[in-house]
């Protein structure tokens, strides 16, 4: 079967500038009102410490794959600020304990960062979605992990692959069954279950959510098929065992709101995905955002040190 029919492949539109909401009651606000408006906000803690760390030091960049976007690499990729992160991290961590999540799988190598803050604070094991260019003369899926597909890049790279270290999912993934079927020992039928959740530095579209989700479901009911055909090999033991994987939460430090992807997240998963902020509108000239339960409000642009 040729490689473009094997793999399942995800398109992720070119993004235009959506432009702030625009009435008298949300004039903007220049970054040297930013700290005074935060602290008067109805965003959480951890959002308002994200918030006045991406208006510091975030700018708004045309990447090549993506189109119009946020650049927020001195806050979540290339750098960590604990004073603009970590009561974000402590927040997101709480909702992941909440909704009792066994595993996190993280897209990319931009995403880690975070995520592996995510892990560490709510003491959930994560693992790298990790991402290669798409090899055109590999003969079909075999060439690739179970649950690996393929979605364009946002910085312009062309097409990647994005795929689980299935050995680190397995070894994860055994650590959580293998206690759930020793305490249904005289159960006739035992139930294993796998609760999945995502993580990354940002939501846009939603696209690369959905594609890490069904990923998530494959290689967690494989991962889970592995250890059912080990024990068998190993007791004999005949019962019919039921596998339940579900993807139930996404985490992430900012959500752009106004591509919608809250209702794609519920649509195809029923999920509610939490975000430290909620980003309703960008605008170029001059660079600003709306935040909701903030307003709209500019980027740092006049002080020394600031990326122009």
């Amino acid at each position: 079967m040729p490689l473009m029919n094997a793999l399942p492949r995800y398109d992720r539109p070119h993004e235009t500038a959506a432009p702030v909401p625009n009435s008298p009651s949300e004039a903007l606000i220049p970054f040297a009102a930013a700290e005074a408006a935060i602290a008067t906000s109805a965003l959480s803690e951890g959002g308002r410490n994200l918030a006045l760390g991406l208006l510091r030091l975030g700018c708004i960049k045309v990447f090549a794959g993506g189109g119009v976007g946020i650049d927020y690499g001195g806050l979540l990729k290339t750098a960590a600020r604990p004073e603009y992160i970590a009561a974000h991290i402590a927040e997101a961590a709480a909702h992941l304990r909440e909704r009792r999540i066994d595993l996190l799988l993280v897209p990319g190598m931009s995403g880690y960062p975070v995520g592996a803050m995510y892990s560490v604070v709510s003491g959930i094991p994560a693992v790298l979605l990790k991402k290669s260019k798409l090899d055109p003369d590999a003969p079909n899926v075999f060439a690739y992990p179970e649950g690996a597909f393929v979605i364009p890049s946002y910085t312009g790279e062309g097409e990647v692959i994005i795929s689980a270290d299935l050995d680190a999912v397995q070894e994860i993934v055994d650590g959580i069954v293998a206690p759930q079927l020793a305490a249904q020992a005289a159960t006739p039928t035992p139930v294993l279950t796998l609760r999945a959740a995502g993580a990354d530095d940002i939501i846009d579209k939603a696209t690369m959510s959905q594609a890490v989700s069904e990923s998530a479901l494959v290689v967690g009911r494989a991962a889970i098929a592995d250890f059912i055909r080990r024990h068998r090999e190993a007791t004999g033991d005949p019962r019919p065992i039921d596998a339940r994987v579900d993807v139930v939460a996404w985490v992430t430090p900012i959500i752009k709101g106004y591509n919608d992807p809250h209702a794609h997240l519920w649509r195809t998963f029923g999920l509610r995905p939490f975000a430290g902020i909620n980003v309703t509108g960008v605008q170029i000239d001059p660079p600003a955002l709306g935040i909701e339960g903030l307003g709209i409000i500019a980027f740092r642009t006049d002080e020394v040190g600031k990326r122009r």
